[in-house]
C-alpha cells in the first residue's frame, strides 16, 4: 500500500513537472513570437542613378547608394543598396526593387531586400514607400529573419542627399 501511494505521488510530480515545461516553454516561445524586438532603422544616403538596359521592360535605371544608418538593431552602420527603378513594369509608377547590407563597425552585418513604389510625376520630390525583409545576418545578426514597412524620400535633383526609414521587427532563430 505504501508502495502504491508513493508511486502515485512520483507520477503526480512528474505529470506537474512535464506540465510546467510544456507551459513555461509555450510562454517562452509565444513572447519571442509575439514581442520581438524592434526595427527603426534612419538611413540618409547618395546614389548614382544610370540608365537601365532594358529600356523596353522596365525603361528605368540601376540606382546604388552608399551612406549611414543607425537606430535599433543597428548603430553607425554602413549603408550601401543596389536596386532597380522601372517605369515600365507598374503603368504610372516607379517600381523599386533591391537589396542592401548594413554593416558596423565590428563586422556584424545584416542583409535586407526592399519593394517600393512611388506615383511618377514632373515633382522632383519622390516619397517610395513599400516593404523590407531581412533576409540573413552575420555576427551577432546570425540567423536573423524579420520585416516591416520601409519609406524613402529622394530628389531627383540632389541625389547626394536621400533618406529612408525601416520600421518593423527583427527576430533570431534562437528565439523562437
Amino acid at each position: 500500500m505504501a508502495g502504491n501511494t508513493r508511486r502515485r505521488a512520483a507520477r503526480a510530480a512528474g505529470l506537474g513537472a512535464a506540465t510546467a515545461l510544456v507551459f513555461g516553454l509555450t510562454t517562452g516561445t509565444s513572447f519571442a513570437i509575439e514581442n520581438p524586438p524592434t526595427v527603426t532603422i534612419s538611413v540618409n544616403f547618395g546614389v548614382v542613378a544610370t540608365t537601365h538596359p532594358d529600356t523596353v521592360g522596365c525603361n528605368g535605371y540601376k540606382v546604388t547608394g552608399a551612406g549611414t544608418a543607425g537606430g535599433a538593431p543597428v548603430n553607425g552602420a554602413v549603408w550601401a543598396q543596389d536596386e532597380t527603378a522601372c517605369t515600365a513594369t507598374v503603368p504610372g509608377k516607379y517600381d523599386i526593387k533591391g537589396t542592401a547590407t548594413l554593416t558596423e563597425s565590428d563586422g556584424d552585418k545584416l542583409y535586407i531586400s526592399y519593394e517600393l513604389s512611388a506615383p511618377l510625376t514632373s515633382d522632383t520630390m519622390v516619397y517610395p514607400s513599400g516593404t523590407f525583409k531581412i533576409l540573413k545576418g552575420e555576427g551577432n545578426f546570425e540567423d536573423s529573419t524579420g520585416g516591416g514597412q520601409m519609406s524613402a524620400k529622394v530628389n531627383l535633383l540632389d541625389h547626394d542627399h536621400a533618406s529612408a526609414t525601416l520600421t518593423g521587427y527583427i527576430r533570431k532563430y534562437w528565439q523562437v
